[in-house]
């Protein structure tokens, strides 16, 4: 079931993410990964999508952790999927913070950490819409319920100190890395 809403949740989001991308050439590169991947061919799209993504292009990055998330293209690697979720979310993407916030609901990747995971889901939520919003509002209820004699207050100051680190606004740069938001 969780594959399940994974794989709908990552194919709105590849195909949602890259409208927003300004024309440089890793915007290039995203696009021409992600006719690849569409098509069937994840091994290109990760050839298209690492150097960007260690240029620090947000949705690349996500793209990435989608692929060793999934195992399509190169072997499954939930540690380095994560890796390369967290890069993302650092740059304000909702979709690979809503993934980090899963993998550590299940300790998939990582280590279980209900509170974090929480942290993640809630943060995702904040920016997302519609439907989306609700599958974040969503993975945080079922994450909360985990963790009711656990340590709620843990989650609300792991929020706290994401938005400290990483403020919203200031990451949310349409894929760039913050260095290029100038």
């Amino acid at each position: 079931m969780t594959r399940i809403f994974i794989a709908i949740f990552v194919a709105l989001a590849l195909s949602g993410t890259a409208q927003a991308q300004p024309e440089t050439d890793d915007a290039k590169a995203y696009e021409a990964g992600l006719k690849s991947y569409l098509d069937g061919d994840a091994s290109s799209a990760w050839f298209f999508w690492i150097g960007p993504a260690e240029r620090g292009y947000r949705d690349a990055q996500f793209s990435i952790g989608h692929l060793y998330r999934m195992g399509e293209g190169v072997p499954s690697d939930p540690k380095t999927a994560a890796v390369w979720f967290k890069r993302a979310a650092d740059q304000g993407d909702p979709h690979a913070m809503l993934n980090l916030a899963l993998m550590h609901e299940q300790g998939f990747g990582v280590t279980r950490d209900l509170a974090l995971g929480y942290a993640f889901a809630a943060r995702a939520g904040r920016l997302l819409k519609g439907e989306e919003f609700e599958r974040a509002k969503l993975a945080a209820s079922r994450i909360a319920v985990g963790f009711v004699d656990g340590d709620p207050e843990r989650a609300r100051r792991l929020i706290i100190e994401m938005d400290r680190e990483h403020p919203i606004g200031a990451v949310a740069t349409g894929g760039r890395p913050a260095a290029q938001t100038r």
